[in-house]
């Protein structure tokens, strides 16, 4: 905290700290001084209602980092905002939003996480001697590809890969690039693993295989159009389709939906040699 307090004393009593490129201009107290038709704003992002659009964020940023590059106290900004201070037991960076020094608030904190993991100790030797992570260690010395460390191991190979992700961790080794000729090294170098049984490979597997199909997980086409197409039933042709009844039968009633007995029935009785009773 005291380093971080006199790195901002320092930036803010720099000969040349009232030229840097973000203090307002003298004409026009919205603007920067290194660029009078830029906002103060774009060194941390205008307070609006909702996102910023991702193609006036980008040339914000740009811009702004454009003025921080020709800025006199430039180093002296990024020294103080990159600072690590304590808060609520935890650290963070002195200013964690923001454009400081040129750098953009995720390119600070990037750093900030690097050097807080070159900085910290491997665990304890004995958190790593339980029995399964001796016997991933032990597979992986032998065997390269994930299924078979698994096997060997005796787990399938989700527990094999958290496992060595956990030693990955624990030996203070990074997870994005490791590899395991380097997670195996460290392990002999804690004795945690004999150097004789390692077999070695090309040193470009990595020490924690990328996310694999398990046997509880269900199989995923790599070819997503060769899925089956369900498609709809074929439409039944108007003409072929059952008459709807519309009308309750009654008993006596002349059928109407059966044309040959309806058609017959009006011949007979409408017939010249029938004889019709006159109405009364």
């Amino acid at each position: 905290m005291t380093d971080s307090i006199a790195l901002r004393m320092a930036w803010e009593e720099h000969p040349h700290f009232r030229y840097r490129g973000c203090a307002p201009d003298a004409d026009v107290p919205w603007m920067a001084a290194g660029d009078p038709s830029l906002s103060l704003d774009a060194w941390h992002g205008e307070d609006r209602d909702g996102s910023e659009p991702q193609r006036e964020r980008l040339a914000r940023e740009q811009a702004a980092v454009e003025v921080c590059l020709n800025c006199p106290v430039m180093v002296a900004c990024d020294a103080y905002a990159s600072s690590v201070v304590s808060e609520g037991g935890k650290a963070r960076l002195a200013e964690p939003a923001g454009i400081w020094g040129g750098r953009l608030a995720l390119e600070r904190h990037r750093a900030f996480i690097r050097r807080r993991h070159e900085m910290a100790a491997p665990a304890p030797s004995r958190l790593m001697k339980t029995p399964q992570k001796l016997r991933v260690l032990e597979a992986l010395a032998v065997h390269v590809t994930a299924e078979a460390v698994a096997q060997a191991a005796g787990v399938d190979v989700r527990t094999a890969n958290w496992q060595r992700s956990r030693l990955v961790t624990q030996l203070n080794l990074d997870k994005q690039s490791a590899t395991r000729a380097q997670l195996l090294a460290a392990a002999v170098e804690r004795g945690l693993l004999d150097a004789a049984v390692v077999v070695a490979d090309d040193g470009r597997v990595p020490a924690v295989p990328p996310p694999t199909k398990t046997a509880d997980q269900p199989a995923v086409l790599a070819e997503p159009s060769v899925l089956p197409v369900q498609r709809a039933p074929e439409a039944v042709p108007r003409a072929l389709r059952p008459r709807r009844r519309r009308v309750t039968a009654v008993r006596g009633q002349l059928p109407l939906f059966d044309e040959p007995a309806r058609v017959a029935t009006v011949t007979a009785l409408y017939s010249p040699n029938c004889r019709l009773e006159a109405a009364a």
